[in-house]
């Protein structure tokens, strides 16, 4: 199946363009074009199997691309293909930005309540400050997701480190009922390798992947903000 993504390239202002570029891909080929930081891959890929698969292909694509006319102009830009149109049958499909499985997201309600604690711990706590950055790039970022969310683990792991001196995970686990076979089978197999810039070994992921581990890292970035919340003296970490 044709399929036709398009998106934008941040920031915007940048004006970034790009003459027709045909690709070669594994069962078919992609074209790119670029004008005014509107992007547009076309692919025709049999291997493809939906248009969300899609939109993951045309992300890589567009960033490789994109990437390459950054790093010849010493510029960074950022890519979002955000609309995946099914040439066959026309079907329209936006891609947003809150996951889900089965209906159910990461959304946690009520929200306000958490909203005010989490931004109010952010300002005096760098770690979940950190922490909640990583925790929001994983949300979108597919390549990324693992590294992200082990990034994110990790900063919560090192502010006990900061309390304590000692360089352990044994504290973080203690505090928040964590423990290290959970963390490593979720989030830190598939993170490895990639945070070690060995892309030929790391692990594929789907979306069932990912959704476990950006729940994990939900639930421990939850945690420690109901832990951190208990003592309302606590040292600020800026």
């Amino acid at each position: 199946m044709k399929y036709i993504c398009t998106g934008r390239i941040y920031p915007e202002r940048a004006n970034v363009n790009l003459s027709q570029i045909k690709l070669k891909l594994e069962k078919g080929t992609a074209v790119v074009s670029c004008g005014a930081s509107q992007i547009t891959v076309i692919l025709d890929e049999s291997s493809l199997d939906g248009y969300i698969s899609a939109q993951i292909m045309a992300n890589d694509i567009a960033n490789i691309l994109i990437n390459a006319l950054g790093f010849s102009l010493g510029t960074g830009y950022r890519v979002e293909i955000s609309q995946v149109t099914e040439a066959d049958n026309n079907n329209v499909n936006v891609i947003g930005v809150k996951p889900s499985i089965e209906d159910q997201t990461l959304e946690i309600n009520p929200y306000i309540p958490i909203f005010n604690q989490s931004y109010k711990l952010s300002s005096k706590d760098i770690f979940f400050r950190l922490a909640l950055y990583d925790y929001s790039q994983a949300i979108t970022d597919v390549k990324d997701c693992a590294t992200y969310c082990y990034r994110a683990i990790e900063g919560i792991k090192s502010a006990f480190v900061f309390e304590t001196g000692k360089d352990r995970w044994d504290d973080m686990h203690q505090s928040l009922k964590t423990d290290k076979e959970t963390i490593k089978s979720i989030v830190q197999q598939y993170a490895d390798p990639a945070r070690h810039g060995n892309w030929v070994n790391a692990k594929p992921t789907n979306k069932f992947d990912r959704w476990k581990m950006l729940l994990l890292t939900r639930d421990i970035l939850i945690k420690y903000m109901n832990y951190a919340n208990k003592d309302d003296g606590s040292s600020e970490r800026e």
